[in-house]
């Protein structure tokens, strides 16, 4: 055994890395090549939001969002009490992502579709 394919076996079995073995090939998706086709699925949403009472409510609901399947982009202010979220409307709706945040503690004052 060479000392490159030691290394592998090394790598793998530690779950560092995934490495082709014995010429096989690792290839990415292509990537879109229509931005217009990738902006057409998605949506933003603004929510208010009620019932955070500091900043780490808005950085654990953030952290949340971005957990979410389809969840592109979000930020949450605590201070001025909303949620900007920009989604893919595949994988979710303004209703989905408001009972997410029913289900974290919250109550969604309003939602409302911004582009």
């Amino acid at each position: 055994m060479n000392i490159t394919r030691l290394v592998r076996l090394i790598l793998v079995f530690a779950g560092l890395v995934m490495i082709p073995v014995d010429g096989w090939r690792l290839s990415a998706s292509p990537a879109p090549q229509n931005g217009a086709q990738t902006a057409a699925s998605q949506k933003t949403v603004q929510m208010r939001i009620a019932g955070m009472t500091c900043a780490s409510c808005a950085k654990g609901l953030e952290a949340s969002f971005r957990n979410l399947a389809g969840v592109v982009k979000v930020t949450v202010d605590y201070k001025a009490g909303q949620a900007v979220v920009t989604f893919d409307t595949g994988k979710q709706s303004a209703e989905s992502l408001s009972r997410f945040v029913a289900s974290c503690g919250y109550k969604v004052k309003e939602t409302k579709v911004i582009c």
